[in-house]
């Protein structure tokens, strides 16, 4: 299982780099141009995650259902297993609600609901470099937070590892305060007193 899961990174960061190595093909290419074009195909990469939250919602809120139908079907008195299922329900309607679930996170966390964009027109050297990078680590906030999600719905079951709910948990804190990179980044400026655009 190891094996697979190695593989399945591998091929996650191949097509992560891909846009990188086909735009690197070209020698007139340089280093802005090519973080302009991760930034460009990021978008898709972003809605591909979104959609892959949705069907993982629906498979958490069918396992749930399945297994609360079981706890309802046996005979003897199972009320103490009634928490792992119902917990699994509400991780499932929460990813099928995935742009509202972000928003109350970023509300929560930030203070505002809406992510923040880069600030554009700093007329920096590197300004396409900095926003190609805003949008992957925005990517691997989307990924990290479905990640999480997926660990709180592990936790539910029976036999799960001790500290499952703890890396959810972070999973989740750390997704949002990547997806909302820009002020997270303002908010460790003005926390340390430096300006960070």
């Amino acid at each position: 299982m190891k094996a697979f899961n190695a593989n399945i990174n591998y091929l996650i960061v191949f097509f992560l780099l891909l846009p990188i190595a086909a735009v690197y093909a070209d020698s007139s290419i340089n280093f802005n141009t090519m973080m302009t074009a991760l930034k460009t195909n990021m978008e898709p990469v972003i809605v591909l995650t979104k959609a892959a939250g949705y069907v993982l919602g629906f498979t958490m809120v069918i396992s749930a259902i399945m297994d609360l139908k079981k706890i309802g079907q046996s005979q003897g008195g199972a009320e103490g297993a009634l928490g792992g299922p119902l917990f699994r329900l509400a991780l499932g309607v929460a990813l099928i609600y995935y742009p509202f679930t972000i928003s109350i996170g970023n509300a929560t966390l930030t203070g505002s609901s809406s992510i923040q964009a880069y600030p554009t027109g700093s007329g920096g050297q590197f300004e396409q470099a900095k926003q190609g990078a805003v949008a992957l680590i925005q990517v691997i906030g989307y990924v990290s937070f479905i990640r999480g999600f997926i660990t709180l719905g592990h936790s539910t079951k029976p036999g799960s590892q001790a500290g499952t709910v703890g890396k959810g948990v972070l999973y989740v804190v750390g997704g949002i305060l990547a997806i909302n990179v820009v002020t997270t980044m303002q908010i460790v400026g003005n926390t340390l007193g430096i300006a960070m655009f």
